[in-house]
C-alpha cells in the first residue's frame, strides 16, 4: 500500500543483475546524505532573488525594434531576435505592470524551469562561468587559478547573485494559467512559428536569449532520440558567453600553452555520446507501467552507470571525465544522477551500488563545487511563487515534481493544473488527499455494514 492508500508497485525492488545485491548500500546514502546536508547549508544562506524586473531604455533603443525576421544576417539565431515588445523593454517604466526582463543586449537571460533537467544542465553551465569569474576577480591570473577553479577549492563566494546572467522561471504545466515566464516565452514565439515544424515547440524550455537573438534546446522529439550528445544551449554558453571553453578544456588566458585543449575535447565529447542514454533510461525506469520491462529497463541503466565508474578511471588526474580537466561531460551527466539518487532510489526501488566508488565518489565532489550547490540549493522566492508544487526542501521538490510519472498520472495531473492550477499550490496532491479519505470514508461504511449485516455492502 502506499501513502495514499492505494495498491501501487513504486517500491517493488527491482531484480537487476548486479554483484551488489546482497551488499550494504550505508555507504552511498552517506555519501549521499553529505551532499544533501551540502545543499542544505547552502540553502541557508542568502537565497537569490530572481524576480523579474524593468531595465531602464532608452527612446533611441525602442524606436529601434525590429521585427524577428526581418532583415536576418549571418550572425543573427536561427529562431530570430526578441523584440523590446516580447521582453517588456519597451515599457521600461510601468513598475511590474508588464512582464519584463533584465535588457538581453547587457547579459543573457535564462528562460527555464529549475526541476527540467536540461534547464538544470544550460544553468549550471552559466553558475560556472559566474563562479570562475569570481576567481578569477580575487586572485591573479595563473595557471594555479584555474586548477583552483576546476576542484572547486574556493568556496568563499557561491554565487547566489549573479551579474554575468539573469532567469526568469517558467512553469510549463501552468501554461494556461500563464504565469510571467510563460507569457514572455508565447510573446517569443510570435512569428516565429516559420521556423519550426511546431509551434508547440517555441514554448519548450530551456530558452537563452543574449544580445537580443534567441536560442533554443534541441525539441522534445530531438531529446528522446539524441538524448545528450544533440545538446545546443551548454556548448552555445562555452563558446560565447563569459570566458570562453573553460568547460571544454579551454584556457581563455593561456589558450596558446594549452596544448591539451583539443585532447581534452575531443576526450569530452566522446564521453558525453558514450553516456548520451542516461535521461532517456531515468525516464523510461520511472515511467514505464510495466514491472518486467522496469526489470530489463533498470540493467540497461546499471550497466551504464559501470560504465560510467570505468570511464572515471580512464584519467586518474583529477576526480572528473577528463581527469583534472571539469568539462560539459561531467555537467551533462549530474542532473541526471541527482534524480537518480533521489527519485529512483524513492519511487522504484533503484540506487547506485556503492562498489561503483569512482561514480560515489565524482557524486560528493560534483556537490561540493559552487555552482552545482547553487543550482541544488532549497528552493528560491521567484521559484516558490511560479510553480505548482509546494515543497521548499530540494529532494522533497524532486518527488512532488516526479511523482505523478511515477504512479502514471500525467494526464491527471496536467488536467488538473489546466482546471485549478495555481502557483504555490499541488492541486493533483490535494487530489490525491481527497482520494484517501474518501477510500478510508468507503472502508469505515464496510466496517458498519458487517456489524449490522447491511445488504448494500458487498462482502466477500
Amino acid at each position: 500500500m502506499d501513502d495514499f492508500g492505494r495498491s501501487s508497485h513504486l517500491n517493488e525492488p527491482l531484480l537487476a543483475g548486479t554483484d551488489d545485491d546482497d551488499s550494504d548500500d550505508a555507504e552511498f546514502h552517506d555519501v549521499h546524505s553529505s551532499a544533501s546536508s551540502i545543499v542544505s547549508s547552502a540553502s541557508k544562506q542568502q537565497q537569490p532573488q530572481l524576480l523579474l524586473s524593468n531595465p531602464s531604455t532608452s527612446a533611441a533603443e525602442a524606436a529601434s525594434t525590429t521585427s524577428p525576421h526581418h532583415h536576418q544576417s549571418a550572425t543573427t539565431s536561427f529562431y530570430g531576435t526578441a523584440s523590446k515588445l516580447s521582453t517588456g523593454a519597451l515599457f521600461p517604466n510601468t513598475q511590474g505592470l508588464v512582464d519584463a526582463i533584465p535588457s538581453t543586449d547587457e547579459k543573457p537571460c535564462l528562460i527555464f524551469s529549475d526541476s527540467d533537467i536540461y534547464s538544470a544542465i544550460a544553468h549550471i553551465c552559466l553558475l560556472e562561468k559566474e563562479a570562475y569569474n569570481n576567481s578569477r576577480n580575487n586572485s591573479s591570473i595563473n595557471s594555479d587559478t584555474i586548477i583552483f577553479w576546476r576542484n572547486a577549492a574556493d568556496r568563499r563566494q557561491l554565487p547566489f547573485h549573479p551579474t554575468l546572467f539573469s532567469v526568469v522561471h517558467a512553469c510549463k504545466p501552468l501554461m494556461r494559467h500563464e504565469d510571467a515566464g510563460m507569457r514572455i516565452l508565447k510573446k517569443l514565439s510570435k512569428g516565429n512559428d516559420s521556423n519550426t515544424n511546431n509551434s508547440n515547440d517555441n514554448l519548450e524550455i530551456p530558452v537563452l536569449l543574449h544580445e537580443n537573438n534567441i536560442f533554443r534546446e534541441m525539441g522534445e522529439e530531438e531529446r528522446a532520440r539524441n538524448g545528450l550528445s544533440g545538446l545546443l544551449l551548454p556548448r552555445f554558453i562555452d563558446e560565447s558567453i563569459g570566458a570562453k571553453h573553460i568547460l571544454s578544456g579551454g584556457d581563455e588566458d593561456n589558450n596558446k600553452n594549452n596544448r591539451g585543449g583539443g585532447v581534452t575535447s575531443y576526450n569530452m565529447n566522446l564521453f558525453i555520446q558514450r553516456h548520451a542514454a542516461l535521461p532517456n533510461l531515468f525516464h523510461s525506469l520511472l515511467t514505464s507501467p510495466s514491472p518486467t520491462l522496469r526489470i530489463d529497463i533498470s540493467t540497461k541503466l546499471l550497466n551504464l552507470l559501470k560504465m560510467i565508474n570505468a570511464d572515471l578511471q580512464t584519467f586518474p588526474s583529477g576526480p572528473y571525465l577528463c581527469g583534472n580537466q571539469y568539462t560539459l561531460a561531467d555537467i551533462y551527466i549530474f542532473p541526471i544522477i541527482e534524480r537518480i539518487v533521489v527519485v529512483l532510489s524513492t519511487y522504484r526501488n533503484f540506487w547506485i551500488p556503492p562498489s561503483l566508488t569512482h561514480l560515489v565518489h565524482w557524486y560528493q565532489v560534483m556537490c561540493d563545487r559552487p555552482a552545482i550547490r547553487v543550482a541544488t540549493a532549497d528552493r528560491t522566492e521567484a521559484s516558490m511563487n511560479t510553480y505548482c508544487y509546494e515543497k521548499e526542501s530540494r529532494n522533497e521538490y524532486l518527488l512532488e515534481v516526479y511523482e505523478c510519472y511515477a504512479l502514471h498520472e500525467e494526464e491527471q495531473f496536467q488536467r488538473l493544473n489546466d482546471e485549478v492550477g495555481r502557483a504555490g499550490v499541488n492541486v493533483y496532491r490535494e487530489f490525491l488527499r481527497e482520494e484517501e479519505e474518501e477510500g478510508r470514508d468507503r472502508m469505515a461504511i464496510c466496517e458498519r455494514g458487517k456489524r449490522s449485516s447491511c445488504q448494500q455492502c458487498v462482502i466477500s
